[in-house]
């Protein structure tokens, strides 16, 4: 048994210097923590200072927008993208309203230099030495009436092209949305952030009174210990809280297109605006403008038309066309010659007629093309019962999230109420602990009171802006009548 008297000695030893390590510890990060003029008792939360620097940039809403939609990589992306619409739209167009001109030149096969010979060739076998070919005007034909078919597939090319170019826009207003909740998120953990700051600043005041009360035998070594444990939980709290930060840094930098070498700093704060939209004019304008709304649209009117257009193409209706003819100059080792011909012997300007027809009785298509013609007209119903759930679900979603954003209202409103209350309640708890009348669950509960109410007034804050933007959004707006979303950042 002599062997478990020096262990005996040993804990206390052991907890002394875990002790110590502690004390240390705690002092470096209170120095961190502190700044001239604070008091170390009073909850003052104050803001990062605003520094340029190696290690970060100032950062502003108006100019994070401005250079996101001139860096951001899927923004440029999308600017190619609409200049292909734009060549697309102009082939569509000249292909339907205008007949096809081409410039065609022809050449036989023209000898320059034999490499081998062979023995059975004849004299006229192999390439020639000069070639023969031509080079012509080509007018093909050019249809004058079709009885609407080929006018219905210029359509739906057309508003397939018109919607492509509409959601290029609506993701160019998505990006700006995307910056503007993502520059308030930023701006949202900052203060939350300072928040755990100031929490882990109380807990190490707290703590270092419970100290001197432990050394004055005041409180029980177990309250010590709590407040100890309390503070290394504000700890890691401050340092998740950290983390995050950069996390949120980086989603900052791949929006504006940046290369991310350091923190972004700023001085503005999200400023709380109740919306001013009605329900009806919301209503109104996402069954116009909202991007579901607008696709689910496009995809009925093209199976309507392709219904009807197929519909038409199992009727016997003949096509009237005209051809202008080629004309043509061809060279040949004898000179060169002229001519110009609509069909080949035939020099004549005529409009024609012609039918061009096939029904199928058995094997594919059905008996008259009928299965064909079904699978048409199911595929129009399918976009019909689409295109009005879209609209239901559009309407649904419209007075889900303005709902919402009253109820996110009355809870800013509350939360203003709860953090001032909890402040006052902190304040007077403080200085009964200190002066020996509160107990520590008394300051424990006023502190995660406290911090519980700071960050949920910036949470509610910040879910109603992401609300805000969600109905512009499906409104097809870039800002609510007489509100700006830019100008909800203030100093």
């Amino acid at each position: 048994m002599s062997y478990i008297w020096p262990l005996i000695l040993l804990v206390p030893i052991t907890l002394w210097a875990q002790e110590d390590d502690l004390n240390v510890f705690e002092t470096t990060i209170s120095e961190e923590l502190s700044e001239a003029g604070r008091p170390a008792r009073k909850w003052s939360p104050q803001r990062s200072p605003v520094t340029k620097g190696a290690d970060g940039r100032f950062l502003d809403l108006r100019s994070a927008i401005e250079e996101a939609i001139r860096k951001n990589p899927f923004q440029q992306i999308r600017g190619y993208q609409r200049e292909k619409i734009d060549l697309r739209r102009s082939d569509i167009f000249q292909s339907f309203w205008l007949p096809n001109l081409a410039l065609e030149l022809q050449s036989s096969n023209q000898k320059i230099d034999r490499i081998r010979e062979s023995t059975q060739n004849t004299p006229r076998m192999g390439a020639q030495q000069a070639p023969t070919g031509s080079v012509g005007l080509v007018m093909e034909d050019f249809t004058l009436f079709n009885w609407g078919r080929d006018y219905l597939a210029y359509q739906n090319q057309k508003h397939t092209l018109n919607r492509e170019e509409q959601i290029l826009g609506e993701q160019k207003r998505g990006l700006k949305f995307a910056v503007i909740a993502q520059y308030f998120r930023l701006v949202k953990i900052k203060e939350i952030l300072n928040v755990k700051r100031e929490q882990l600043r109380q807990a190490s005041f707290v703590h270092k009174v419970a100290r001197e009360k432990l050394k004055l035998k005041k409180i029980r070594a177990q309250e010590y210990y709590q407040t100890r444990s309390e503070y290394l939980r504000a700890q890691t709290e401050y340092q998740e809280s950290s983390f995050e930060l950069g996390v949120e840094e980086e989603r900052m930098a791949n929006l504006l297109g940046d290369e991310y070498r350091g923190a972004y700093r700023t001085a503005e704060q999200l400023r709380y605006v109740a919306l001013n939209a009605s329900e009806d004019e919301a209503l109104k304008l996402s069954l116009i403008q909202s991007p579901a709304y607008r696709t689910a649209k496009l995809v009925y009117d093209n199976a309507s038309r392709t219904y009807e257009k197929t519909l038409k193409d199992n009727l016997p209706l003949p096509k009237f066309s005209l051809n202008l003819g080629t004309y043509r100059t061809g060279f040949d080792p004898d000179g060169s010659y002229w001519n110009y011909q609509t069909s080949p012997g035939n020099r004549n300007v005529e409009l024609v007629a012609a039918i061009d027809m096939r029904w199928n009785l058995l094997g594919e298509g059905g008996f008259f093309n009928g299965r064909r013609n079904q699978e048409a007209f199911l595929n129009k119903r399918i976009a019909e019962t689409n295109f009005y759930n879209t609209k239901r679900e559009v309407e649904v979603k419209i007075r889900t999230i303005y709902k919402t954003l009253r109820f996110l209202e009355q809870k800013v409103d509350i939360s203003s109420y709860q953090q001032k209350n909890a402040q006052s309640n902190y304040d007077v708890v403080l200085d009964n602990y200190v002066s020996g009348v509160a107990t520590y669950p008394d300051i424990k509960l006023a502190l995660d009171n406290l911090v519980i109410s700071l960050i949920n007034t910036q949470e509610v804050k910040f879910d109603h802006l992401l609300r805000k933007l969600e109905l512009a959004d499906l409104m097809g707006l870039e800002d609510f009548p007489g509100e700006n979303f830019e100008a909800l950042a203030v100093k």
